[in-house]
């Protein structure tokens, strides 16, 4: 207690020695510099006496009057311990003011204000934006503060209360903006969205606000819409990062790196910045650009480490420098460690042969019951690898068996026993697994699939599908079973319909298989050829094309 009681008197002495700029130099600033010091240290002694009304009191003046974050922060926590919650409140506004690109403050009001009433909460609000000294700032944050109440609309029209006094600001349309949106009044959200940027046209944040209305109404429009802003403002760093996530998101690869690189130009320290680009590059396989970005990232002090060092793995990988891979795959420490054990694993077996591999997992020692889980997944994909689906099927049973409710690995099993012909087993799991985890697409998508490729059930194959296209209507391999489903139901044209977008949205080989079918059974026999020709030039060998190929060879 000591310490920690030091180390708050600590921070408050650095922070009032290194002084604001309005505090340097005079000797009259410099005994108030020292009184201040003395207020912070009797505040803390008061809060160990019990007195935390009087030393909120206190530390909640200071931070107001130095502006100084730390404090804030302190009197936070001795608030929110004596359970002062019009004090703390009103530091969380404070918090906002002062540490904007923080999400504390806003975290803080959101959690005060949520389990009241409505009413109650957009009454208090009000208050805070009555006594803060930048309301502008506060009134930007209102979606925020009212983020944990379920009611949108309600929301909506409390927002629209609160702002009215305020109805020139562009940070008032912009609140009204996000409200608006997530209510799910695309038109009023437009409208706002449009007049923030009419108030400040330089506004990064209404442009993103404005391109995730249009992409509700008008998706073809968001990337013009945010290439026009940034030609009038090139300087908004937040536009032109969306607008590469905009890029990345419809496989415009070389264009969202370009955005990322202009991004990073705006903010060179950043780190984040070119690990980004490096992430793009890696894509496109450009092995030099991405090794370069990503020690540029590591350069910069990069949170994650280990998410960098996985990444330069596979750029080793991918040039096919083994050993590096494997020892860039060693450092990896964090979140992403199994995952890099995965990778070694993998890498030994393909160099070394499958039982090196399997060798060196059994030697890994897994963290948590997670890492259990995902070691015997990658020792089952080692296997599958090879072709040994019987063992494949063996180990995932013995797993089955030790973690008999882990969904991963029911489905991983479903998997491997449709190999194996065991589709009462697969069915069994697979519906275990929708029991456990009934918003799993893939699940619903595996069975129906299933049922439509190797059984009669085709109308019960369609429900589970259709189930599937409702949870994830964007996949493109369940689009590829909803298309190959209605193959099976005799409806040809809306599965060569489904069957092209799914293709257009990812030109698998599985994918190509089955369109080519469908085109062939329309009689467009070359198109057909085509579609096949294509994907066994990018996929050369590969099992289900050349079955499709030979079936329909004449």
């Amino acid at each position: 207690m000591k310490a920690r009681r030091m180390g708050w008197a600590v921070l408050a002495a650095v922070a009032l020695a290194g002084g604001p700029a309005w505090a340097q130099g005079a000797r009259g600033t410099d005994l108030r510099r020292e009184a201040a010091l003395f207020e912070f240290l009797a505040a803390e002694i008061a809060a160990q006496r019990g007195e935390a009304g009087a030393a909120v009191a206190t530390l909640s003046r200071l931070a107001r009057e130095l502006r100084d974050p730390q404090i804030a922060r302190r009197a936070v926590e001795l608030a929110i311990r004596a359970r002062a919650v019009g004090p703390a409140l009103e530091l969380g506004g404070l918090l906002v003011e002062l540490e904007p690109d923080t999400s504390l403050g806003r975290d803080l009001i959101a959690s005060l204000v949520g389990n009241r009433d409505l009413a109650d909460a957009r009454e208090s609000i009000r208050l805070l934006i009555d006594a803060s000294g930048d309301k502008p700032l506060l009134i930007s944050q209102l979606p925020h503060f009212f983020a944990r109440f379920s009611d949108r609309a309600a929301v909506y029209d409390a927002v629209k209360d609160l702002v009215a006094p305020h109805d020139k600001l562009a940070e008032s349309h912009y609140a009204l903006g996000v409200s608006a949106h997530v209510a799910g009044k695309t038109a009023e959200a437009k409208a706002h969205s449009l007049a923030a940027l009419a108030a400040r046209p330089d506004w990064a944040q209404a442009a993103i606000l404005h391109a995730q209305v249009l992409r509700k109404d008008s998706p073809d429009r968001v990337i013009p819409f945010y290439r026009e802003f940034l030609a009038a403002h090139p300087d908004a760093k937040d536009a032109w990062t969306q607008l590469a996530r905009e890029y990345a998101t419809a496989r415009k690869l070389p264009e969202a790196r370009e955005a990322f690189r202009a991004a990073a130009k705006l903010s060179p320290g950043d780190a984040l910045m070119p690990y980004a680009v490096g992430l793009v590059s890696l894509q496109m396989e450009d092995w030099a650009d991405a090794e370069a970005s990503f020690r540029r990232a590591l350069g910069l002090g990069h949170p994650d480490p280990g998410a960098v060092h996985l990444a330069l793995g596979q750029v080793a990988e991918g040039q096919k420098r083994v050993d590096e891979a494997i020892d860039w795959y060693r450092r990896v420490d964090s979140t992403e460690w199994s995952r890099a054990q995965m990778r070694i694993a993998t890498l030994l077996a393909k160099r070394d042969g499958l039982a090196k591999g399997r060798e060196y997992l059994k030697g890994v020692e897994p963290r948590t019951q997670e890492d259990r889980i995902q070691m015997v997944q990658v020792e089952a994909q080692l296997l599958r690898d090879a072709k040994a689906w019987k063992d494949t099927y063996d180990i995932l049973t013995q797993a089955v068996e030790k973690f008999p409710e882990s969904f991963e690995l029911l489905y991983d099993r479903a998997m491997a026993a449709e190999r194996v012909d065991k589709l009462d087993v697969l069915e069994k799991d697979l519906r275990r697994v929708i029991e456990l985890k009934p918003d799993y697409a893939h699940a619903y998508n595996a069975l129906g699939y299933t049922l439509a490729d190797r059984t009669d059930r085709i109308d019960e194959a369609a429900k589970l599908v259709e189930k599937a296209v409702s949870l994830s209507p964007d996949d493109p391999f369940i689009l590829d079973s909803l298309g190959w489903v209605r193959y099976r139901q005799g409806r040809l044209d809306e599965a060569l319909e489904t069957l092209t977008k799914a293709h257009k949205a990812r030109p698998d080989p599985e994918i190509a298989a089955h369109l080519g079918e469908v085109l062939w059974k329309l009689g467009r026999h070359e198109e057909a050829r085509g579609v096949w020709q294509a994907a066994l030039k990018d996929n050369p060998g590969h099992e289900t094309l050349t079955a499709v190929i030979q079936k329909f060879r004449n």
